[in-house]
């Protein structure tokens, strides 16, 4: 049914497309002219042939001086000579045997309505070879190769290359119709180039897409997940404007727009640009830094010493880095500030943390018994890791206590807070369930007073210590 309908839109198309080119050509039929008229206009074609071909002293050759001093320049695309074929010569002797060369109808006369008709055929058969080489021949081809990423592509491009072939065998059938203005010949062949080439650019742009999904993929089975991803982001960026630059420059090439001209004024607008945004280029090429060099990633836990704020990386932008804290707020920080920022990455290369704490003792009691008792309180502890040592170091003498400092690992960072008050709470209980002895700092005061004051003390105090009214 789909096949159905689309024939049937080439074969309106190509007719109304037609008739209405006809009617632009001109509203009445076209007279066949005279061998008297015909050897004029030949020698008056070639006159001005010969004169446009002239060369002008000091110019150079292809454009030659009316009398008025103007000069007449050759156009972009070159008026094609209108020369009947085989089949039109034909089809002029069947309608002159047949005694239906006078009729006309829309403008178009019998000989063109039969030209018409077999151009809507060649349409059709150029439509119909087209599919088929594409739903049969190439399809068989890419079925017996040993990969499946063709097939994909064929299934992809599919529409694209539909409408290619039905641009082909529309411009195919209108372009041998003599009855059409050689303008509008010329019309018909810029615009069938431009229709050509932006259904190139959507197959290209689909197989670009497609084989940078590809390579994601098999980088993923060998890398980080979250890398390739950031990594490749760059690339498809790169690479989509690489071809869409190459599809716009041939297009102004194709229509004589010199592409110089085009980058002289894009490079006078850049420089203007890159002047009045300064900062948003300098966020740009950081962004770009960040994502070749890769000091963190989507999905780590970082620091930023130079905004003093830390949590989860949740978008490397071209521009700005987001960061969600742990009280759910999200951090925008321009990506220049991210590039000379000294960062902390809490998850890479490896999620699994170290922390410590540090432990006050009171002197005059053994080391070896609050060492042991340390290191086998921590190791109990849900959620430390049981591969990795429980270290319990005598680091310092402080002024009244033995300082120890505990340390162990844990699985994620995330954990951090919690793990301290489990910790905390356990070596409290431990210790003072061993009547270890963790003092506190205490002061004693000694106040020096001279006899006059102390006098006056006593004076002020009765002899029950009560002070008098």
């Amino acid at each position: 049914m789909k096949l159905k309908s689309t024939i049937m839109t080439v074969v309106i198309l190509l007719a109304i497309g037609a008739v209405f080119l006809a009617a632009c050509s001109g509203s009445e039929n076209p007279v066949e002219p005279s061998p008297e008229a015909t050897t004029k206009a030949t020698l008056e074609t070639s006159e001005t042939m010969e004169a446009i071909n002239t060369e002008v002293p000091g110019e150079g050759k292809g454009v030659g001086s009316g009398e008025d001093g103007l000069q007449v320049a050759a156009s972009r695309t070159p008026v094609p000579t209108i020369t009947p074929g085989a089949v039109e010569v034909v089809v002029e002797s069947f309608t002159e045997n047949v005694g239906i060369e006078d009729f006309s109808f829309l403008w178009l006369s019998s000989a063109d309505w039969i030209n018409l008709a077999l151009s809507v055929i060649l349409a059709l058969f150029l439509y119909k070879m087209g599919m088929w080489l594409i739903q049969s021949f190439l399809r068989r081809v890419v079925e017996r190769t040993a990969t499946d990423i063709d097939d994909h592509l064929l299934t992809g491009v599919n529409d694209q290359i539909r409408w290619f072939i039905t641009i082909f065998a529309i411009q195919t059938a209108l372009l041998r119709l003599h009855f059409i203005n050689p303008d509008l010949k010329a019309g018909i062949r810029d615009l069938s180039f431009t229709l050509y080439l932006v259904t190139a650019f959507f197959i290209t742009w689909k197989l670009v897409g497609a084989a940078l999904d590809q390579l994601q993929d098999r980088l993923s089975q060998r890398m980080d997940p979250n890398q390739v991803k950031t990594l490749m982001q760059l690339a498809r960026w790169l690479v989509k404007f690489f071809v869409v630059f190459i599809f716009i420059t041939i297009l102004l090439e194709f229509f004589g727009i010199s592409i110089t001209a085009v980058t002289a004024v894009l490079g006078l607008g850049g420089l203007a640009l890159s002047l009045a945004a300064q900062d948003t280029i300098a966020d740009f090429i950081s962004g770009i830094i960040l994502l070749i060099d890769q000091p963190f990633r989507v999905g780590d836990r970082i620091q930023v010493d130079k905004v003093n704020t830390w949590g989860d990386v949740v978008e490397i932008g071209m521009r700005t880095t987001k960061i969600l804290t742990r009280d759910n707020r999200l951090v925008i920080i321009p990506n220049s500030t991210m590039g000379t920022s000294a960062v902390v990455n809490y998850s890479f290369p490896d999620s699994r943390y170290r922390v410590q704490i540090e432990l006050g003792i009171g002197y005059g009691q053994d080391i070896d018994e609050i060492r042991r008792i340390i290191v086998e309180t921590v190791e109990k502890i849900d959620g430390v890791l049981k591969e990795k040592p429980v270290d319990a170091l005598f680091l310092e003498f402080g002024d009244t206590t033995m300082t120890f400092r505990v340390r162990w690992w844990i699985d994620s960072y995330v954990d951090t807070r919690r793990m301290f008050d489990k910790v905390n709470q356990a070596l409290y209980t431990a210790l003072e369930g061993a009547g270890i002895e963790m003092p506190f700092t205490t002061y004693d005061v000694n106040i020096k007073l001279g006899n006059e004051n102390v006098n006056r003390i006593s004076e002020a105090f009765d002899e029950d210590g009560a002070s008098k009214p």
